[in-house]
């Protein structure tokens, strides 16, 4: 007598293998890995800042240049004159900030997915699409310190200079390290912060920059400067990144414009990605590089000398705008000044060692056994990567 299906209730049929997702097939990870690292992400971030860098040349310099026709492709561009200087002022002030940004999010971003995925640290940065989990990785890094041991293997090749064949003594291998980890505290502390006004100037480009005059704090025996020059002015709701979600709305930022901090900190930036692409590119790829050695000195220089330059300790002014009561009368405004971040000297700025750069050898455990098969498991990998 065939039984009742209905007599088994409350049980399900387990899952078919054929219905579970297959994990990617490891073969694949050296045609990945040779491919990504024909790439280079610091090249394209040097060539966004000498392009903007540009636009600071005087008009009768930068006049012929934009004058001469281009073509793209089936493009062909028509000259249409040189920006005036205010224009150019406030694309070199917009533009620097987010340049910034993209800098700070890419070392992040390429410094997780070579930690966390050094199988195929490409996979870990295609893997890294929500930037809600991203930002608080960033936050508890920002906390707990970036990891000296990670980045010694991720941006110099080795617990030391040894392991990591390089010609540095133990003194520059440890200063280059604690440099970089200033640049990713620094490049966390700034995406966190100042999220607000990198969404305002990237999504529809609502930054207004204005000129100010000298702003200042008085006392009966003195006087602060707070700032002198112009401001990137932007709308947002809460009055912080990290402020309580129930919390006043409608406020209104002014943020000093540094462009030189931000082109400083981003061409740093790019030395440390440059130096992180040539130690991945050894040890995936197998070929030589060079990375370049420097201190915390020099980016401090590059974060706390625009900063003085500019005679002003402001960063930003936060401010409440006026609310509406029932009765028709107007709330009080209420203002934030937040400071610059200046990272304290140690020792005479000016006697610090030169920046330099030193060879990256490939070393024995560099070197790949190739597979003589010529079939591929991807159409456009590099010739010698597959292992099929």
């Amino acid at each position: 007598m065939p039984r009742n299906p209905k007599s088994r209730k409350g049980k399900t049929k387990p899952a078919a293998e054929a219905d579970k997702p297959l994990p990617l097939a490891p073969e694949l990870f050296p045609e990945l890995n040779a491919t990504f690292y024909t790439g280079d992400p610091a090249e394209f971030l040097r060539l966004r800042i000498e392009a903007l860098s540009l636009m600071a040349l005087p008009t009768e310099q930068i006049a012929p240049l934009l004058a001469t026709p281009r073509r793209i492709g089936s493009l062909e561009m028509t000259p249409t004159g040189p920006p005036t200087d205010e224009v150019r002022e406030r694309y070199i002030a917009t533009e620097s900030v987010m340049l910034f940004h993209h800098a700070a999010e890419m070392i992040l971003r390429l410094f997780y997915a070579h930690v966390e995925k050094p199988d195929c640290p490409w996979l870990g940065m295609s893997a890294s699409t929500n930037f809600a989990a991203f930002k608080e990785k960033v936050a508890k890094s920002r906390e707990s310190g970036f990891s000296e041991s990670d980045i010694a293997m991720v941006f110099l090749g080795g617990t030391d200079p040894r392991d990591a064949a390089i010609a540095a003594s133990d003194e520059e291998f440890a200063a280059t390290v604690d440099a970089i980890k200033l640049l990713l505290g620094y490049s966390a502390a700034r995406l966190l912060d100042e999220s607000f006004l990198y969404n305002a100037a990237k999504h529809g480009l609502t930054t207004v920059r204005v000129d100010t005059s000298k702003m200042s704090i008085k006392t009966d025996d003195d006087e602060f400067p707070l700032h002198n020059g112009g401001l990137l002015v932007y709308l947002h709701g809460p009055a912080g990144p990290r402020a309580p979600k129930d919390g006043p709305k409608h406020h209104i930022s002014m943020m000093a414009s540094l462009p030189d901090q931000d082109l400083a900190t981003a061409t740093m930036i790019y030395h440390a990605i440059a130096d992180l692409w040539q130690v991945a590119r050894r040890r995936y790829t197998c070929q030589s590089g060079k990375v370049m050695l420097f201190t915390r000195d020099d980016v401090r220089q590059c974060i706390s000398g625009p900063v003085r330059a500019s005679g002003g300790i402001m960063r930003t002014t936060v401010m409440e705008l006026t609310k509406k009561r029932p009765d028709g009368s107007l709330t009080d405004i209420g203002i934030t000044v937040e400071a610059n971040f200046m990272p304290r000297a140690e020792g005479d700025a000016d006697a610090r060692p030169p920046i330099r750069t030193v060879a990256l050898p490939i070393r024995q455990r560099d070197k790949q056994v190739i597979n003589p098969s010529r079939r591929w498991l991807l159409p456009f990998s590099p010739e010698g990567s597959s292992r099929v």
